[in-house]
């Protein structure tokens, strides 16, 4: 099983703009979801969803993103390599 991508606000934003880059747009999928990081990060959608996390006074609050259905097909072969890029620029920039 493929886990969700969970990220802060500022990770959110630059993986957001990585997917536009590669021509995918992120938009708001369903209602908040929470937990703690483990559980919103294994939160059982369809699909894999990137979450934009958020810390609650107990716990976490996960907003769940994913892309238009037409590009489904493209995202889901698609979405292993874009991670994996984020996260290698993410450490050539610390």
């Amino acid at each position: 099983m493929v886990e969700n991508l969970v990220l802060s606000d500022t990770e959110f934003a630059d993986f957001k703009r990585l997917c536009k880059e590669k021509d995918f747009d992120l938009s708001y999928f369903s209602g908040e979801i929470s937990g703690s990081k483990e559980e919103i990060r294994t939160y059982r959608f369809d699909s894999p969803k990137v979450i934009k996390l958020k810390k609650l006074c107990f716990g976490f609050q996960g907003i769940p993103y994913d892309v238009a259905e037409f590009q489904q097909e493209k995202w889901s072969t698609s979405l292993p390599e874009i991670r994996e890029e984020f996260f290698k620029r993410r450490i050539k920039c610390q």
